[in-house]
This record gives structure tokens, C-alpha cells and sequence, in this order.
């Protein structure tokens, strides 16, 4: 327990990974969410994100700054924690965890890019006087791949890289931490018994029992919840996918059961550093490429949708004139049709007729 009594929660996993069912459900348990969430998304996450609106903003901030973003494939720059631009971001973050949280003693912390930014928030807690316990969360790596395909145009290549970054880094970064691992497959599987037991091995008592909340628990839960669902050995056994991201997954489905997996995160980490000055380079290239593309896009498209606006501006201009005209002409006719017109032709012919003997002198 910190000096002060107050704990913070903080559910790392990669996109995609059940990271949102999985606060919701701490949240039952008495974990207490931030002032402002992130509005659910019928298309993405219908039964809610349960993640601060306003730490997602500063935590894309803090990627940009530091040279990255969230789909960033490369590692985070260390030294880049120690800058000047980092500590102005902790005090920041301090601030920000004031107004989201006021004096919660259970502070619930989701937010997939948490699994890169956790050497800022450790200190921030610390000075706060705030424990961090920190939830683990792994899904099965084809399954996030297909999952970001749909919501982001992500490629598998890519989505499975991303994955590995985001959980080794977690793991990493979060050692001498107090900290559990759980699957996907745990979660949707027996959601107060996965609960209770992330208590036990993070040392704490939930504010409202597991079992308590247990009907809440399984009313949100839903089989829907899952999509894309793939079986363990179509990564495990499949040599198409990449040895360090089945090693990665089975390392991370021991630590769920409760073995000790040993360091076998450690070799991958290695040999991704050996390996990144090799692409990291050609991966700038293309990031570059692919965002001044980006930007050409949107010029592209925001110029059609000037022109477009002015087409429909016009039309509905020209459309107006011709209700215009359609209703002088009908006013038009009704007046020919009109007895007075018919009695006063006699007057017209004359007219003519005196017009025209002035014309012709």
C-alpha cells in the first residue's frame, strides 16, 4: 500500500486486445473510471472504450513529441524519458490526473498507449504518492490483426509487429511492478474468477466483491463481444507467422496460467534491437512517404469537397430560379385565362395597331 492509501489500476494491452471489456469490468469491481470517456463507437467498440477522452489526446501529444505515434513500429527512444519535453508532459499528466480522478483511492487506467509510455507515468505516480498495479492483457496476435484490418486498413505484417512492440514493451517496462497477466480468452470465459483472481495476485481487495458484481459482469459480457476468433495453435504452430511473435504469445499465455516463463522476452527484445537499425530507416522512408501522401489525399479531397459545395450551391440556385419562372409563367396564364383579359383584347389590338402606325412614321 502507498503512504497515501491510493492505488491506480492500469490496464496495459495492445489495440484491439479486450482492454476495454476487461476496464469494464474492474470498473463493476469498484475501480473508479475518469470524469470524462471516450464516447462508445457502434462501428468499433459499441459497449464503450471506458478510457479518458482527455489522456488519449495527450497521450497521441506525447508520441508526437517524442517522434512517434501509436502505429509507430519502431522503439521508443529511452533517452527521450529523461528530456526536457518529458518532464514538461509528467507535470502535465499530474495535472490532467486531478481533474479526471479527483481523490479516487482506486484509480482505473486503460489506454493501449500506455504499454509505451510507462516510464513517463511512473514517476507522475510516484510523486503522487499513487501505487501502480498493473494488469497485463494479451489476445491472440491474429486476432488483433484482423481486428485492426477492419477498423484501421492495417496490414497483418504490420498489426503483428505493433503487437509484438506494444507487449514487450509492457512487459518490460512494468517489471518491479506489482502486476497479473490474463488473456482474452479468461476474460470472456469466467469474468468473476478472473477478477478475484487479479486481486489476489496484485495484493489488494476490490472495493465491491467479484461476486457481487458477478450478474452485472456477465449482462455486459456478451459472446458478440468477440470477433475474428482464432485457435491458439494457428499461431503457436504456424511457422508463417514470425518465431519471435508466437514466442512472445506463448510466453504470455504461461504468465496467465500462473507458470513462470522465464526470459524468454529478453531474447526478442534483443534481437529486435539488433534488427531495427537494419529496417528502421527504410521504415522512416516509408512513414514519410505515406504521410505526405496522406496530406496530398486530404488536399485532394478537401478541394473536391469546396467544389462539390460550390456545384450544389449552384444548383440549388439555379433550381430556385426556375420555381422562379415556373411561378410567373402559371401567374402568367392565369391572367390570359382570366375574363378580364379576355374583355380587354379589343384594347390590346388597338394598342398594337397604334403602335405600329408610330413605328412606321
Amino acid at each position: 500500500m502507498s503512504a497515501r492509501g491510493r492505488r491506480a489500476v492500469l490496464v496495459l494491452g495492445m489495440h484491439r486486445s479486450g482492454t476495454s471489456a476487461l476496464a469494464r469490468l474492474l470498473n463493476l469491481c469498484g475501480a473508479a473510471l475518469p470524469e470524462a470517456l471516450v464516447e462508445a463507437a457502434a462501428d468499433v467498440n459499441a459497449t464503450g472504450f471506458w478510457e479518458s477522452r482527455a489522456l488519449l489526446a495527450l497521450h497521441d501529444e506525447i508520441l508526437a513529441a517524442a517522434g512517434g505515434s501509436w502505429h509507430d513500429l519502431r522503439a521508443m527512444d529511452a533517452g527521450w524519458f529523461a528530456s526536457d519535453a518529458a518532464a514538461v508532459f509528467r507535470a502535465r499528466l499530474g495535472t490532467l490526473l486531478a481533474s479526471e480522478y479527483g481523490a479516487a483511492p482506486l484509480l482505473l487506467v486503460k489506454d493501449p498507449r500506455l504499454c509505451r509510455l510507462l516510464p513517463l507515468w511512473r514517476p507522475v505516480l510516484a510523486e503522487l504518492g499513487i501505487e501502480p498495479l498493473v494488469v497485463l492483457a494479451v489476445r491472440h496476435p491474429l486476432e488483433v490483426a484482423a481486428s485492426l484490418r477492419v477498423r484501421d486498413g492495417v496490414g497483418e505484417g504490420k498489426a503483428l509487429l505493433l503487437w509484438l512492440r506494444h507487449v514487450l514493451a509492457a512487459e518490460q517496462d512494468s517489471r518491479g511492478m506489482r502486476r497479473a497477466f490474463v488473456t482474452y480468452e479468461q476474460v470472456l470465459a469466467d469474468a468473476p474468477g478472473m477478477v478475484e483472481r487479479l486481486g489476489r495476485e496484485l495484493g489488494m481487495d476490490w472495493p465491491r466483491a467479484p461476486e457481487v458484481a458477478a450478474a452485472e459482469m456477465r449482462a455486459f459480457l456478451s459472446p458478440a463481444l468477440r470477433h475474428h476468433e482464432r485457435d491458439a495453435d494457428e499461431v503457436l504452430g504456424n511457422t508463417a507467422v514470425p518465431w519471435e511473435v508466437r514466442e512472445a504469445y506463448r510466453w504470455h499465455i504461461a504468465a496467465a496460467a500462473g507458470e513462470a516463463p522465464g526470459d524468454g522476452l529478453d531474447a526478442i527484445a534483443a534481437d529486435l534491437a539488433v534488427a531495427e537499425p537494419l529496417f528502421g530507416g527504410a521504415l522512416a522512408a516509408l512513414e514519410d512517404a505515406a504521410r505526405t501522401r496522406a496530406a496530398e489525399l486530404r488536399h485532394w479531397i478537401d478541394s473536391a469537397v469546396e467544389r462539390y459545395e460550390a456545384i450544389v450551391t449552384l444548383r440549388a440556385f439555379i433550381e430556385h430560379q426556375q420555381r422562379e419562372i415556373d411561378r410567373l409563367a402559371a401567374h402568367a396564364r392565369a391572367i390570359e385565362s382570366s375574363r378580364m383579359w379576355r374583355t380587354m383584347a379589343p384594347v390590346r389590338q388597338a394598342l398594337r395597331r397604334w403602335r405600329g402606325r408610330g413605328e412606321m412614321k
